[in-house]
This record gives C-alpha cells, structure tokens and sequence, in this order.
C-alpha cells in the first residue's frame, strides 16, 4: 500500500446528504432525519435541576460522591414532535419521543429516576478549592443484546483500543463490538495523580471483567488544589472515546477560590449596597452552556453516522472516519434550545463538547462577548471580543450582557447565537444555513429581579489579584539557551528547552489511514526509534516544575485542539512556514533513516540530538523556513492558563509549557515534601503538588493529543511522564 504524509493541501469538503440507509458492513441500519426538519427553539435551555449539581463546596476537608455509568433515555429532540415531511419520506415523530444515551448519573439521580431525563449531560460538580473530592465511578453500561446503545456505536476493532476480549481484528472480519463496553472518566485540566487523570489504560468494563493497564481502581481522587476555572469530565477509553462521548459521557466540574475570585453577587453582602465588584451568581447567572453537534435516525435514535465524514479506507480500518460531523447542534443536550433571562448581565461557561466540529460563536445583535477566563483560570481583566472560536475541548467563560433590552412576556426581544466556522476547520465546508450556523436562541423575556442586582463587570474588572498574576512566557524566553558560532551552549538544570513536535496525517489509497504526533503512534512497535532510543514508549519525558517550550509544527490540511493533561500552558505565538520547503526536508530524512515514509516509526532523526534551532525532537529544524511576516501574537482572549490551543494548518504553535501548579514561582525547584523529596523545603506560600506526578501505576503516566477525539482515537495521541530529573540532552 503506498502511504505518504500530506503536506499542505486544501481540505476537503465533504457535504452532509440524507442517506436511505447508513447500515453498511455491520453497522445497525439507520436512517438520517434530516437536522432542517426538526424545529427549533421549541424547549428550554436545561439548566440546573434538569442537570444534577453536586455540591462538594462545604467546609469539609473532602468530599465523597458516586457516579454511575448508566444507559437512559432523555427528551433531546422537541418535547412537541416532529411534522411529517412527505416531501423528504419522513412521516414525522410524535411528542415526547426520547433518545437512548449514555451518562453518568448520581445516587440522587437514581433515586429519582424519571422516565425520561431532560438531558444526558452532567453533573456539575461544584468544587472548592483545597477540597479534596473522591469520586467512585461505577460502570453500569449494558451491552449485546440488553443494551439500546451500544448496537448504534460502530466500534472499529482494528484500530489500537481497549479490546477487553482480546480480538484480532483485520478490516470487517470481526464487524462491530458489542461485548462489555470499556469506559473510563478523564478530568479534562485537573491536576492530578497519574493514576487518577482518567487516561486511557485506565479503563475497565461493568463488573470489572477486565480492565487496562493503568486501571486505578473505582475510586478517583481530585485534590482540587488548582485556581478557579471550568473544567469537565468525560470518558476517555482507548480507541472509543468518540463513541462513550457521542453515546453521552460528559460533565462539568467547576472550581471556585472564594479567597481570592471575585465574590458572586449576595456574597459577603456583595451588590447590596456595601460596594465592590461582583460576578454574576451560580446557578441563576452563571450559567454552563456546552455544545455539541450530533445526528438522529427517524427514529429519534443517536445516529453516529459515517456517511458525515465518508470512511477514507474502509478495507483498512471499516468503521473509523475522520471526523463526525452532525448536522443537528445541542446546548446542553438539547437541539437548539431557547433561554428566557433578564435585562442584566449573565455568566456562560462555554465548553465545546463535540467530536470534531469547531464553532466561530457571534451574538445576532452584535453585542461582544465579554471574556472572563479560558480554560483553567481567570484572565486578569476581561476582554471584549465580537466573535469567540472555540475548538473541542477548549473552553471560555464570557459575560454577556442584556442590560437595557426591555423584557416583554407576549414578544420578548430575541437573540440568536450564531455559528460560521467550516468544518473541518478552518478550510472545510460552509455552515448549512438554517442548521448548523445556528446554536440557541436567548428571549429577553423576565423582568430584572431587583432583590439580585445588576453585576457590572467591565473591561477595566481586577479578575485576579496581583499574587496571582503570572506571565510565564517572558521568563521561558528569557531563559532559553542562545547558539554561539553555530553550536548549542550545553542545557542548565532549571533552563527552558524547546521541542519541535510534528503533526502528522498518514494518507492511504482513500484519504486519511490515521493521524500521528511527531510521526510516533500511541503504542510504537518494538523497532520504532523511540522504543529503541527510550527503551519504553514515552519519549516527552519533562521533569516536575520545568518550563518548556513546544513547537508544534502542523502539517496537515486542518486545525487541530491539542490538549495536555496534568500541565497547563500559554500560548506564545503561532507563526507561518514554508511548508512545502519543509516538509521536503522532512520527508528527505525520514526517507535516509528508514529507507521509506513510514508511519509511526519515529521522527526523522534521533529525538534528543539538538537541531541547528536547539531543540529536541527529532525533526529538522524550523527555524530557516519560518515565514517572519506571518508571525501572530495570542488574541488577547487567549492570554490565560489553557490546556487545549488550536494549532492551524501551515503554522507553527507555540506554547510555553509548565509541569508545576498554575500559582508555584516561575522560577526555583519545585519539590513536594510529603510525596516527592523527604528533605524538600519548600518556600512559604508556594502550592505544590498534594500528590507524586510520577508515581505511576503500570508505568502509565500522562497523554498529550489532539481532542478531535475521531482523530485521538486513531493514533494522535502520545503518552508522557513527569519524572524527578529531566530526560538527558545532547
């Protein structure tokens, strides 16, 4: 088979169409309802109480809570139907028509069981900071024959995955899985132990009939030592995260700092007239609104539908695509649902939860988004954006302020949250109009509550107080090692270093056969380089409290979010390159080192052997093909603590890279008497790891990946450990 890497082309387009049957090799006939016949803004927004809160806040030192895996049906299309279409074949869905799904649900869920619940997603988990919460995770999902799910989910068995039955699969001979189904829940942006993290060796199967590698046991344990923000939970099961997480497998987990954010209105008497800036309140303003998009059958039925995005290769790997795309968007397990506010100003903890669709959000009335926070934390000030593009797994917290709209019950004034970003992004296929350029609707319905002022968060609002205000990236520059004639100083305990890391999209006959990270698949086989260089499969190999900076070089057709657990970053810059100059060289020596262009074998060089730019990694180095006029600056809304960049096409990313909790010194050790150095001291003030970042369980440690999960699913994704001295470099 002739296999090449792609260097820089322009994306395909793949258009969604109504399809008579989707029930190809195996996979359960389905037939496509068609996203422009389903009604829009007919059902609220499901807020708190549609969606569990967990409320582990309290005074207690920790927090213990159950989560349950469940299968369940909940009312994600129009409560009110669904008109026939003749026109279409489509005889329509009666009221209340449910779809069955995926969860996790709590113990009070459970007790209190409706028929059908008013959305899939959830909890929410509202944490405090310095409280420790420990969360028993109990897999229930059916599968075979007793399950209405699992038959709809076209799990691949040839690609690298869970496979708790051990089954050698080539191309369809072992069609669809329908065994015990592998989860496992990740704390997407927690800062957590190693076997807590929920990567993907982690997983296991109802009743514990087999379980990977890096499997912790049930109980997890998040010590919630991190600054403010929105993070999430959602499975991440080697090889079937895009189907746990299409199937429903999401929640939120929100982090608040009482001693050092903003208080919400009402608190310490905070806009009752004693002064001081307030933020609008949880959960009345402060409202999550995670988005998704997904496809049904005429059925009502979840529809994972691989007509969205054609399988490329289908004799190679029969059920994997590139990316789903749906062509119905939900807001918190609801199609384009409705929310009735007030004429002041409201908290939306934005998370993009879909697959693989990016969206570039706009208010129909112009009115900015005010941006409070990315993903792990506060901005110092807000920023005002007219638009706001977030890509899978990225989130922002925004004001948006309805201030002076004037409420009417009979007609209220409408605004619609608007979608423009093709798919795939950023060169793919326009929004349908009508559809997908479409997310929620927000009606200026309710009268202004005066018993709960107004909040008046403004450009010029201190988000974070000055001890929390740290720009990391001036002093990793600062830092970073200056060739003198030519040759590379040697590298300093402590001292920033650079890795040039490659993304990479392996073509077969058909398109795309997988996508790799710095050409090296998630397990490497036993004679790739870095098995051979590394004697494991871990070749990103960071020591507790170093800075560092990755250069992640793209060179597919298409945006990729790249998402790190454990560390969170900055981003630094993004900077064009001559692409097709590059990747000639590149190609060149991976040619002279294998003989050939293999995929997953390694980079083209020896990973630790600096480049002429210093940096390790093994490629040839960027430096003579950047393109000095395409140099961008962050926007100013990204200029917070992430844990997932959009890397663009035909760029290079920058990100200044930090294994150390957000508030530690920049500069110094970092240590952690009680887990990592018996005769650590660590400096007054300093938050330190509560937990060993290098303990591992089955020598599993971290990931790094591109959270397109079609695409993490099939080889983008790269195991990592954090270790008490940083890997020697040469």
């Amino acid at each position: 088979m002739n296999r090449k890497f792609t260097v820089i082309m322009t994306a395909m387009v793949f258009l969604l169409a109504v399809v008579g049957s989707a029930g190809a090799q195996g996979v359960t006939p389905q037939t496509l309802l068609p996203g422009a016949l389903i009604p829009q803004f007919v059902d609220p927004l499901p807020v708190a109480g549609d969606i569990s809160v967990v409320y582990a806040n309290g005074n207690a030192a920790s927090y213990t809570y159950d989560i349950h895996m469940k299968e369940f049906q909940a009312q994600i299309l129009p409560s009110t139907g669904i008109p026939a279409n003749p026109k279409a074949g489509f005889l329509g869905l009666p009221a209340g028509t449910p779809s069955w799904v995926w969860g996790y649900l709590t113990n009070s869920d459970l007790a209190s069981q409706p028929a059908v619940r008013q959305s899939y997603l959830g909890p929410v988990v509202l944490a405090k900071r310095n409280v420790e919460t420990q969360p028993k995770y109990i897999n229930a999902l059916p599968f075979g024959a007793s399950s209405k799910v699992q038959p709809l989910l076209p799990t691949d068995q040839t690609v690298d995955w869970a496979n708790p039955l051990n089954t050698v699969c080539v191309g369809n001979a072992c069609g669809i899985y329908i065994g015990p189904q592998p989860a496992v829940p990740h704390i997407h942006g927690g800062e957590v132990a190693p076997a807590y993290d929920g990567g993907p060796d982690a997983w296991w199967t109802p009743g514990l009939t087999a379980t990977g590698i890096g499997f912790p046991g049930t109980t997890f344990i998040y010590p919630t030592q991190q600054q403010a923000g929105t993070i999430w939970f959602h499975d991440h099961a080697l090889g079937v995260t895009r189907l746990n997480v299409f199937a429903g497998m999401a929640g939120l987990y929100i982090i608040t700092d009482p001693g050092v954010e903003l208080p919400k209105v009402g608190e310490n008497g905070c806009g009752n007239g004693n002064g001081g800036e307030c933020l609008p309140a949880f959960p009345q303003y402060d409202i999550p609104l995670v988005i998704q998009d997904r496809s049904f059958d005429t059925t009502g039925q979840i529809f994972y539908n691989l007509a969205s995005n054609p399988q490329p290769n289908p004799g190679v790997h029969p059920f994997w695509i590139p990316e789903f795309i749906g062509d119905v968007i939900l807001v918190n397990g609801k199609t384009w649902p409705y929310l009735d506010v007030e004429p002041r100003q409201y908290r939306f903890r934005l998370v993009n939860g879909s697959n693989a669709r990016f969206y570039d959000l706009t208010l129909s009335n112009a009115a900015p988004f005010l941006v409070i926070a990315t993903d792990d934390g506060y901005l110092n000030n807000p920023v005002s954006t007219p638009n706001l593009v977030i890509g899978p797994g990225e989130r922002y917290e925004v004001i948006v302020d309805f201030t002076g709209i004037v409420p009417n019950v009979a007609t209220p004034p409408t605004i619609i949250m608007n979608n423009s970003a093709r798919t795939p992004f950023p060169g793919g296929g326009k929004v349908v109009k009508g559809t997908t350029d479409t997310v929620m609707q927000f009606r200026v319905k309710l009268t202004l509550n005066a018993a709960i002022p107004n909040t008046t968060v403004t450009a010029a609002t201190n988000l974070r107080p000055s001890n929390m205000i740290e720009n990391i990236k001036t002093g990793a520059v600062a830092t970073l090692p200056v060739p003198v004639a030519g040759a590379c100083p040697p590298v300093s305990a402590g001292q920033t270093i650079v890795r040039q890391l490659t993304l990479n999209e392996v073509i077969g006959p058909g398109g795309p056969l997988e996508l790799v990270l710095n050409n090296t698949k998630y397990n490497p086989a036993a004679t790739s380089s870095t098995v051979l260089e590394f004697g494991r499969r871990d070749s990103e190999q960071p020591a507790v409290g170093d800075t560092e900076i990755w250069e992640i070089i793209n060179i597919t057709a298409d945006a990729h979010p790249m998402h790190t657990h454990l560390a969170s970053f900055q981003l630094l810059n993004r900077q064009g390159f001559q692409a097709t100059s590059w990747t000639n060289v590149y190609a060149g020596q991976l040619a002279a080192r294998y003989g050939a262009l293999p995929d997953g074998m390694g980079p083209p060089n020896e990973y630790l052997l600096r480049n002429a730019d210093c940096a390790i990694g093994g490629n040839p180095a960027i430096g003579p093909y950047l393109q000095k006029n395409k140099l961008r600056a962050p926007l100013l809304h990204e200029n917070g603590w992430k844990d997932t960049v959009i890397a663009y096409p035909g760029e290079v990313t920058r990100i200044v890279v930090r294994w150390a909790p957000t508030d530690a010194p920049a500069s110094g050790t970092l240590c952690n008497p009680a887990a990592l150095e018996p005769s650590c001291v660590p400096s007054a003030g300093v938050n330190l790891y509560p937990f060993s970042p290098y303990e591992f369980l089955g020598g599993v440690g971290y990931v790094w990946h591109c959270h397109i999960v079609d695409h993490e699913d099939n080889e983008m994704m790269r195991p990592y450990i954090v270790g008490p001295t940083r890997q020697a470099i040469k």
